[in-house]
């Protein structure tokens, strides 16, 4: 069964300089942590990435996958899992709200569902680090 994780948090800059941080989907692993190569292998015809591949290191070892993403819009962006080795569903997305003073205000949502059985209090704890790490290494990034 997959799990729904979420969490917001409030940077100081307008959507446009956050969303342009996502995108940059090849610098991921100078600022994400776990992330350890990044590579667009489709962009969109307005140069967005469409399709990407990820290595990257979990409470659960080495996980290599591919999304698939989706701008909705001016401050949104959705992905689906292409393809992973342990991970059966790994869909998420960033909502930006603009504050008005600013600051914007950035929800993470993500479904995960692992392929191999993992105890649920230690695979809620996994999903809620990723969660909360994603966003504050996106704030330091976009804040520097």
């Amino acid at each position: 069964m997959a799990d729904h994780v979420s969490s917001t948090i409030v940077i100081k800059a307008q959507p446009a300089a956050i969303l342009a941080v996502i995108a940059d989907i090849s610098r991921y692993p100078d600022w994400s942590e776990p992330v350890k190569s990044a590579e667009v292998i489709e962009t969109t015809p307005a140069g967005l990435p469409a399709k990407a591949r990820f290595q990257a290191k979990t409470t659960f070892g080495k996980e290599d996958y591919a999304l698939v993403y989706d701008w909705v819009g001016p401050n949104s962006v959705t992905w689906t899992m292409l393809e992973s080795d342990r991970v059966r569903t790994l869909d998420g997305s960033y909502t930006l709200t603009d504050l008005g003073d600013g600051s914007t205000e950035v929800t993470y949502d993500l479904t995960v569902e692992l392929k191999v059985p993992i105890p649920g209090l230690l695979r809620r704890k996994a999903e809620d680090k990723l969660v909360e790490s994603a966003l504050y290494d996106l704030k330091t990034q976009v804040e520097r």
